[in-house]
């Protein structure tokens, strides 16, 4: 639990303050770093579940904007949709209200721009036309007039207000038009056309490819034959690759543009069935794909600069105060060293993507300052400290288990390529003088090691008593005295050869005899060391027991760990 007493005790101190300060801006910093390494691959859960979070990072920061050409198309799908909207006659006369509302708006802003007489007597002309009180005779003053108007404007500089002007009115053009039912499928078979050649400037240019999203193309593309193929005939293939001819002029019409085709014609949908099929199983591939706008050094833009900066200028102060105060309290022997010695911090402070990895190290630091400061004693062993100590010790356990199966694993192929037992031998050959000496040193002293000859000694009275049973029995002696001599001839014979080992390992011709006896046994290894046979075993069975060693240290002992425990 935190102990108040402490925190009334240290008066929450300007040191204690800053450095509780540094961990939530560093660990902040971090969160951002990784929210903007991440934001491309994870822009499609972002797309569903924060949409606010695109309108936000998208253009202003990556200079995100949506693809045109796919806009394009799903574009042409809403104009078809709207297209189904203007079939209700009230709907249809709302739009038209709001589109002459809009473009009396846009014309009043080109009046307090436009100083010419023309201009103002159309202008005059509209506001009267709108008042008109029958619909049909409205109708078609206002698009008489709209048509002066955008005339009146081409041969002007194109501002935003004209090429509103433009739009609006087309739209209120294409409202009318539709008021009139034969011309619905006109219209509808205009759009389908410009979605035909969209749809071949797709398959052509491949304009998912810029932002890495291919993968959507692909599973368009997979969808629509898949759609197609239910209903395909040889018949119905080739009747719509002679209507597509004149109208993409091609020789080759790829056959998604063609399962399209197919899509929006067939008669056994009605539009709106089409459109909510449309929606619900690519548009969503289509609105995800983006332009990303290139900078002057051709690297795509990235403004990450202007969410960072107020970071690094922090981290910018606080590298200059810790500076100073190095320089008051002499820590380092020259003034300069302290950036030196604080490398990281340095290339950390670099605005550029590439050096921001420097900043990882701060996540050390702030475990460092935890654990010295009297911030860790106010937690004292309450959750926070104990989970820190819990994911501490999980990155230790996991590095060092890193390093260390690595380790083995090179031992492990050192071992097969069949040079360790030869390395021991040679190992064993370079250190002969050392070996006999201690050879000849702890012969003697465990010759007259007590302990050791109370040992023998009874280990040769049962060996003596055992052979004494076995024997034959000498007939001019009775058993009893047989089995004493036998058991007296064998413990003369120990202390013989107690006293001659300890008499050769003194004696300077005793400890040459030793040693020769340690160089035939080292020779001996050499010799048996290059034995293919005992190579072989000698392998087996150290890679075996290596490969058990990695295997008990590759368990992940933190996941029995408990953060309670910790």
């Amino acid at each position: 639990m935190i102990s108040w007493d402490l925190i009334k005790k240290h008066k929450l101190g300007i040191p204690l303050l800053w450095d509780v300060t540094m961990v939530f801006v560093v660990l902040g910093n971090l969160a951002l770093i990784i929210f903007d390494l991440s934001y491309l691959s994870l822009r499609p859960f972002y797309f569903h579940k924060f949409p606010e979070i695109l309108k936000l990072y998208d253009k202003p920061i990556l200079g995100i904007e949506p693809h045109r050409t796919t806009t394009a198309y799903t574009d042409l799908v809403e104009d078809l949709k709207y297209l189904t909207q203007l079939r209700d006659d009230s709907f249809r006369e709302n739009q038209r209200k709001i589109t002459r509302e809009e473009i009396y708006k846009t014309l009043t802003s080109l009046k307090s721009q436009v100083a010419n007489e023309k201009f103002d007597s159309l202008y005059a002309n509209f506001e009267s036309a709108i008042q008109i009180e029958d619909v049909q005779v409205r109708r078609k003053k206002v698009e008489d007039i709209l048509v002066q108007l955008n005339d009146f404007f081409s041969v002007m500089e194109e501002t935003d207000e004209i090429t509103t002007l433009g739009e609006l009115s087309e739209k209120y053009a294409f409202i009318n038009r539709l008021s009139v039912e034969a011309n619905e499928s006109k219209e509808i078979l205009s759009i389908l056309q410009k979605m035909d050649k969209r749809m071949l400037e797709i398959v052509e240019t491949n304009p998912f490819a810029m932002s890495g999203q291919t993968k959507f193309l692909t599973e368009i593309q997979t969808k629509i034959k898949n759609e197609y193929q239910t209903h395909k005939t040889k018949a119905r293939d080739i009747k719509l690759r002679q209507e597509l001819d004149p109208v993409l002029n091609r020789d080759r019409i790829p056959s998604t543009v063609v399962a399209f085709a197919w899509f929006w014609r067939d008669q056994n949908r009605s539009l709106e069935q089409k459109i909510e099929f449309f929606n619900s199983q690519f548009k969503e591939y289509f609105a995800l794909n983006y332009y990303r706008a290139i900078a002057s050094d051709g690297s795509p833009v990235n403004n990450y600069l202007l969410l960072d900066a107020p970071f690094l200028f922090f981290f910018l102060a606080e590298f200059i105060l810790s500076w100073l105060i190095a320089i008051k309290n002499k820590t380092y022997i020259a003034w300069f060293l302290y950036p030196i010695y604080h490398w990281y911090d340095v290339l950390g402070l670099v605005p550029i993507a590439t050096f921001r990895f420097f900043r990882l190290v701060r996540v050390y630091k702030i475990y460092l300052m935890l654990q010295t400061n009297q911030f860790t004693r106010i937690l004292g062993n309450d959750l926070i400290s104990k989970t820190l100590r819990y994911y501490s010790n999980i990155i230790k356990e996991e590095i060092s288990d890193i390093v260390t199966i690595q380790i083995l694993t090179e031992t492990q192929n050192e071992v097969k390529s069949g040079n360790s037992l030869d390395q021991l031998v040679n190992a064993i050959d370079q250190n002969r003088d050392e070996l006999k000496k201690v050879a000849i040193k702890n012969i003697a002293k465990s010759a007259q090691n007590p302990n050791l000859q109370a040992l023998i000694q009874n280990l040769v009275t049962e060996v003596s008593e055992r052979v004494s049973a076995n024997m034959k029995p000498i007939s001019l002696l009775p058993k009893d005295m047989q089995a004493n001599l036998t058991k007296q001839i064998s413990l003369t014979i120990y202390s013989a050869i107690s006293q001659a080992t300890v008499a050769m390992a003194t004696d300077p011709s005793g400890r040459k005899s030793i040693e020769n006896l340690i160089d035939y046994i080292i020779d001996e290894m050499i010799v048996f060391a290059q034995d293919p046979d005992m190579v072989k075993l000698n392998t087996n069975i150290t890679v075996a027991l290596i490969e058990n060693m990695k295997k008990s240290i590759g368990e992940k002992k933190w996941l029995k760990a408990e953060i309670s425990s910790s």
